[in-house]
């Protein structure tokens, strides 16, 4: 089986959800299939990485990404009835070079990854034509306009949002399947077209990456891991801080909380060393915290698609709490797999019960490591992928 992956990034190293989602199906599919790959870099640096990525494909090709805020995607997007990230994401080389490789040599499949990459799928491909999609964009930005404070703010995120969301969809029809990280998502998209072919396709944990672990000896801290850049995990972050935290160290003054990720804005590294919180800023792992730590949180608000996040700290043997919206779409249960709280009084407590109860850390652990190791092992869920793409390719007559 031959196939194309369309890549918003250079997909190594795998420290970030979207990386770890990419890297580990196209090292899993690399090896029992001939795999290609055309994605986006989003600077310099990155291309380093290639090399890894090389040893696994037979052909790579990376063309430059707009950066974040970059003049003229913004002012095509104020000119145009296509949100701002589908001009930041579009490269017109890396578009040219891909239909010149489909005349070049023939793929059983076309493998498009978010809607950052759908519109280089023009959907007239002879190929089996596959979008996965990590989350609803458009979804996300609407959710971010209901919790901003800024009327300004909250205005131009909904409107953002309906264009992202009617774009996303549009988009969609071009492929011959939908796959969705979140079977929420997958019922989002159904209700805004029902003729979608859009399934639910689960997502992984190397659970030889995130070994389970021990619980660490003394008073129990928290954990948060995440991208600080990423702004639900910015607002997440900020709210448990503000209205959580101070609970939680009010009933137990000596706990801690570490906040472990890339490139914190200076409103969460205020809080640094401040009320037993530590801001780190980008580690080159996150293994040591998660051993130095009994309790991981996920106090999102905003976001779609599933945290990875999750899994990795079941696959190590922590106790979660976590927001409705920070387990969407994970098959974990409350009080079985962890506990599930709205912020702010809510999840403190939920943080409290089980910083106080050994027991029913350990029970959670347990049955979490056991859910993840059924379900969730990439080593089970890429067969399950492959083999759909080997069902539904075909190739035009000679």
């Amino acid at each position: 089986m031959n196939i194309l992956f369309i890549l918003p990034q250079i997909p190594y190293p795998p420290h970030s959800g979207g990386r770890i989602v990419t890297w580990n199906t196209l090292k899993r599919f690399a090896a029992e299939c001939d795999v290609s790959l055309v994605c986006l870099y989003h600077h310099p640096s990155e291309l380093e990485y290639l090399n890894e990525v090389k040893k696994i494909c037979r052909e790579v090709a990376a063309f430059p990404a707009n950066g974040k805020w970059s003049f003229k995607p913004l002012l095509r997007s104020m000119c145009s009835t296509s949100p701002y990230k589908a001009h930041r994401f579009w490269n017109r080389e890396m578009a040219q070079y891909i239909q010149r490789l489909l005349k070049r040599r023939r793929f059983d499949v076309i493998h498009a990854q978010n809607f950052y990459t759908a519109a280089y799928v023009n959907g007239s491909e002879p190929c089996f034509k596959v979008h996965y999609k990590e989350n609803i964009e458009g979804n996300i930005l609407q959710r971010y306009s209901e919790y901003s404070s800024n009327p300004l703010v909250k205005i131009a995120a909904r409107l953002e949002g309906w264009r992202t969301r009617r774009y996303e969809i549009k988009l969609c029809r071009r492929f011959d399947q939908i796959l969705t990280i979140s079977p929420h998502d997958r019922d989002v998209l159904l209700h805004y077209n029902s003729a979608l072919p859009a399934i639910h396709q689960r997502p992984g944990v190397d659970l030889k990456s995130y070994p389970f672990l021990d619980e660490p000896e003394g008073p129990p801290s928290i954990l948060f891991t995440g991208t600080m850049s990423y702004y639900p995990n910015v607002t997440g972050m900020l709210a448990f801080l503000h209205s959580s935290w101070p609970i939680i160290r009010a009933a137990l003054p000596q706990i801690e909380c570490w906040i472990v990720g890339a490139n914190p804005p200076q409103d969460i590294l205020d809080y640094d060393g401040r009320d037993g919180i530590h801001v780190t800023g980008r580690v080159p792992s996150i293994d040591q915290y998660m051993k130095q730590t009994a309790i991981y949180i996920v106090p999102l608000t905003v976001g779609g698609g599933i945290r990875l996040k999750i899994l990795e700290a079941m696959a190590s043997g922590r106790a979660i709490v976590s927001t409705p919206v920070g387990c969407e779409g994970l098959d974990g249960l409350h009080d079985q797999h962890l506990l599930i709280a709205d912020l702010s009084k809510d999840f403190a407590e939920a943080v409290i019960q089980l910083a106080t109860d050994a027991d029913q850390r350990s029970r959670l652990r347990l049955n979490a490591y056991e859910l993840v190791k059924t379900v969730y092992d990439w080593d089970k869920v890429i067969p399950t992928q492959a083999a759909l793409y080997r069902s539904r390719f075909h190739h035009p007559p000679q």
